[in-house]
């Protein structure tokens, strides 16, 4: 490739700008993540923590989920908010088809500086300078390495070997992947309390298998025989479906609720305030109530449109005081999850969670018919009787932080999430859902 026309390159080490976001398409991004490989990718959380509370400032991070895991670790004082989509992450997705690249853009606040090397952000080369030059000789540094299968950079740097591409189109295509908070010591506690139920699991495994040893290998007293009781057969009934046979699967959907409820807690219009945003298997339900004069139609609709956001769909009410936006999901994936705690069972398991950790968890022993009673109260014939353990509770955790706790059961259904922008910052989620029991 040819050097830049513009200037020649000073290969010194370039001075960074300390600027955390930019500006794409009226959609704030951070930037100048420190990314790193991630080793463990079934239990990523420690390697997170432990870089974290190595790096000074460091309080944000998210999880970029492709061929290779990868996390960036972001601080608040560099912009970086909670919900807020990275913009190497974005632009990675986009360009997916280049195993390795080095790209430049001018953006509204410098010149953001980004290389990807087998499939991985390098470590601090998410990068926004103050001016032109810096990016030029940060480029130039780089071009040291060979095999690039793209070099991006602005059409009037003349680069022969180089291509031209939008970073508007680019993050329009590319997934979203947004930071996330972390408070140190409550997390600890959360992650303690899954320790202490993996070892009354263990606990319960032995106490099983104590059991069954005593069964097999203590004598017993030789039977009296008796005489022979006729019992008639049981004749199976047709095969009906019950209610953990077809249920949405928990990671699938908190990854869609995740990612749309962020989409719509950006959304914002003069003179609207936004309100509780209400995610279920079937979907997504806002709505916004206008608060001052300023609050117009126009407003409202110039906006959804800036946002491009197709799935959302919004009906105002004829008064034209309050609007309900709706999303609706389709696709999700179903899956079969068998219980296999009796119901004390779960008591002692939920009671150990609310005691160990102190969290706000509410849970209390239902049924459900299938099918249901009669308009008159009575049963009807073939009706089953299902237990199980409705919760809810109130949190700072997100979703992603509480699917630790979903997956340890079986039977696990969840019904909704909701996130009120309204309240402070300890119970902006609520969750509810419902645990079979067998």
């Amino acid at each position: 490739m040819d050097e830049l026309t513009t200037q020649a390159p000073d290969l010194t080490q370039p001075t960074r700008s300390v600027g955390g976001v930019v500006t794409v398409d009226d959609q704030k991004y951070a930037v100048g993540l420190m990314w790193q490989p991630v080793q463990n990718i079934d239990d990523p959380d420690p390697e997170i923590r432990e870089t974290m509370e190595s790096e000074p400032d460091a309080d944000l991070y998210c999880l970029r989920q492709t061929s290779v895991f990868q996390y960036g670790v972001g601080r608040s004082i560099l912009g970086h908010k909670d919900g807020m989509p990275s913009l190497a992450a974005s632009v990675a997705s986009a360009l997916s088809q280049y195993e390795s690249f080095c790209a430049v853009f001018q953006v509204e606040e410098g010149w953001w500086f980004v290389s990807v090397r087998n499939g991985l952000i390098l470590a601090e080369e998410d990068v926004l300078f103050a001016t032109e030059e810096e990016a030029q000789r940060a480029y130039s540094s780089m071009m040291a390495v060979p095999d690039w299968d793209a070099c991006i950079v602005p059409a009037e740097w003349n680069i022969e070997g180089t291509i031209q591409q939008s970073l508007v189109e680019l993050v329009s295509k590319g997934r979203k992947v947004r930071l996330q908070e972390i408070n140190g010591a409550h997390r600890t506690y959360f992650l303690l309390f899954i320790a202490i139920i993996i070892l009354l699991a263990l606990a319960g495994l032995i106490i099983v298998f104590v059991r069954l040893w005593h069964s097999v290998f203590t004598p017993t007293a030789i039977p009296t025989v008796q005489a022979p009781q006729i019992y008639q057969p049981v004749v199976p009934q047709p095969g009906k479906a019950q209610p953990w046979d077809k249920m949405v699967d928990t990671k699938s959907l908190i990854e869609r609720c995740w990612s749309d409820i962020y989409q719509i807690k950006s959304i914002s219009f003069p003179g609207w305030k936004g309100g509780l945003i209400t995610c279920t298997k079937d979907g997504i339900t806002t709505t916004w109530t206008k608060e001052s004069k300023e609050g117009l139609l126009s407003w409202m609709r110039f906006g959804i449109n800036e946002y491009q956001f197709t799935d959302l769909s919004v009906d105002v009410t004829p008064a034209g005081s309050t609007a309900t936006g709706k999303v609706i999901f389709s696709g999700l994936p179903v899956i079969a999850s068998i219980p296999t705690l009796t119901p004390q069972q779960l008591l002692e398991d939920l009671t150990e969670i609310q005691q160990s950790t102190g969290l706000a968890l509410q849970f209390a022993q239902q049924t459900l018919l299938d099918p249901p009673n009669n308009p008159d109260g009575s049963r009807p014939p073939n009706q089953k009787t299902y237990a199980y353990y409705s919760f809810s509770t109130s949190s700072d955790y997100t979703p992603w932080e509480w699917i630790k706790f979903f997956e340890k059961f079986t039977g696990f259904e969840l019904m909704k999430i909701e996130y009120n922008p309204s309240n402070d910052t300890t119970t902006k989620w609520k969750y509810e859902g419902r645990i079979y029991a067998k």
